[in-house]
């Protein structure tokens, strides 16, 4: 997830939840919530805890628990966003057993949000690992994650379900060689649509897959789906890639099935991104110290990395915090100075009218 973790916003060390999820610190903080590390006390397990906690719309509440709106025009943004959230990890409690598909054992409303209880994974993020090995996916690499992504997308798909964010965030290395698709985005999609969201355009997700193959395995970004022939993606991938981006019905995939099976026809081979614990570790202590450091930081350089939604909600938000009553004096009184000044308008031009009018009679008297 994002930077800045701000720790006096997240739940404090020890909280229960549900009556069985013991809270023992913050493992990520994003725009649009918190991850926890907690331990399942009722079957003794390590799990990751995620709150749906988005900033711009929630504060906690004094209590260091509740999360309450800013504003009512915020609240039908957040509880709209709290629902999807729920009702998607709720779907994806079906999903337990899949290899590629991060397992959900439980999702539920509490402190006035909604939460998901998901397996404590081991590993880095398709973003970790580029950073961590400082180079680009192998075209056999890039297979093994773009199979594997077809297998979790099947399942996912199967459910009526989309996942609607998925980049190099939401690919997941793990250290036992399996590649896991996890942040599942429903509440994100819901925010920005402001509706529900659409269950029957399974492209948007396979589009979102092969920006982020191409872009992890060419090291340039793919902006509007715009992609070029790049000497580490062999020809046969490249245009598999096309398909997955393209705008129209024609070429694209109709579902994850045909994007499936045309990556079985595929001539290239697949090899496991590997990633021990160790260096997943060490990442991990990496990322936290830079969190550290950039938490207290404003101004200018915070604003750059904050993102298009970021700043519209920010704007939403300044729109319907301000106040009527304050803005309401500086209003009048300009239209009282506007008013003036077409008063002197009209007075002007009716002096001169009659001094035009005076002048035009005594000259033809």
């Amino acid at each position: 997830m994002a930077e800045g973790t701000v720790p006096a916003r997240m739940l404090p060390a020890g909280t229960m939840l549900h009556r069985r999820y013991a809270i023992e610190g913050v493992l990520a903080r994003g725009t649009y919530g918190a991850t926890y590390e907690a331990n399942d006390i009722k079957l003794n397990r390590r799990v990751a805890l995620k709150e749906y906690f988005p900033d711009a719309l929630a504060f906690r509440e004094e209590d260091g628990f509740s999360l309450s709106p800013r504003n009512k025009a915020c609240g039908a943004l957040f509880f709209l966003g709290s629902e999807m959230f729920y009702r998607q990890h709720l779907a994806l409690t079906d999903a337990r057993g899949s290899c590629n598909v991060v397992t959900v054992l439980n999702a539920f409303f509490e402190n006035g949000t909604s939460y998901a209880v998901m397996e404590r994974l081991m590993g880095v993020t398709l973003e970790g690992y580029l950073r961590l090995r400082r180079r680009r996916l192998t075209p056999e690499e890039g297979m093994f994650v773009a199979a594997s992504m077809a297998d979790a997308l099947l399942v996912v798909h199967s459910l009526n379900s989309l996942h609607y964010d998925i980049n190099a965030q939401s690919v997941f290395i793990c250290t036992d060689g399996t590649v896991k698709l996890i942040d599942f985005g429903a509440a994100k999609a819901g925010l920005r649509a402001r509706h529900e969201v659409d269950d029957t355009e399974p492209w948007l997700d396979l589009g979102a897959l092969g920006k982020t193959l191409y872009e992890a395995m060419s090291g340039r970004s793919a902006h509007d789906g715009e992609i070029m022939p790049n000497p580490n993606i062999p020809a046969a991938f490249y245009n598999l890639l096309l398909r997955m981006l393209a705008q129209d019905g024609a070429p694209r995939f109709a579902s994850v099935f045909d994007y499936r099976h045309a990556l079985a026809c595929l001539d290239v081979g697949a090899a496991c991104p590997d990633v021990t614990c160790e260096e997943a570790a060490s990442l991990q202590r990496e990322l936290t110290v830079q969190r550290t450091q950039s938490a207290p930081q404003s101004g200018p350089a915070q604003q750059k990395r904050r993102s298009i939604l970021d700043r519209a909600l920010d704007s939403l938000q300044e729109a319907v915090e301000s106040d009527p009553a304050k803005a309401a004096p500086e209003t009048e009184q300009r239209r009282k100075h506007l008013t003036r000044r077409v008063v002197i308008l009209y007075t002007a031009l009716a002096a001169v009218t009659l001094a035009v009018a005076l002048i035009i009679r005594a000259l033809t008297h």
